[in-house]
């Protein structure tokens, strides 16, 4: 290698790091659609479900596929704060209705031991 060589900048291109997706997006029919970085718990929870989250450089959306199916982040993200919602309420209503049992139970057994006092 002589001296010419090294001072002459290289005609290839770096690699990129991120390539495009082979499917266009399916808002606007780009082909720029790339990995998007997850944002949330949510996302994080999806990619290792093995669901990954695309974004279209042309139009911004953000989305992620199951089987044939396209679901936007905005709806996936939407349904499972209603879904932990509805879990966190049936956890509440289980924990009160365990506690009218044990309140119940209780009571029960001071009666039979001949505790209980009634007033009239």
């Amino acid at each position: 290698m002589d001296a010419s060589e090294s001072a002459t900048p290289s005609t290839q291109t770096a690699e990129p790091t991120h390539r495009p997706s082979w499917r266009p997006c399916p808002q606007c029919g780009a082909k720029r659609v790339y990995r998007s970085h997850r944002r949330s718990f949510t996302e994080r929870i999806l990619s290792l479900a093995g669901m990954k989250i695309r974004r279209c450089h042309a139009c911004g959306l953000r989305y992620t596929r199951l089987g044939g199916s396209v679901l936007l982040m905005a709806d996936v993200e939407g349904l499972l704060r209603r879904l932990a919602l509805v879990a966190l309420m049936i956890g509440g209503l289980g924990l009160i209705l365990a506690a009218v049992i044990f309140y119940g139970a209780w009571r029960a057994s001071l009666g039979e031991a001949g505790l209980l006092i009634v007033v009239r």
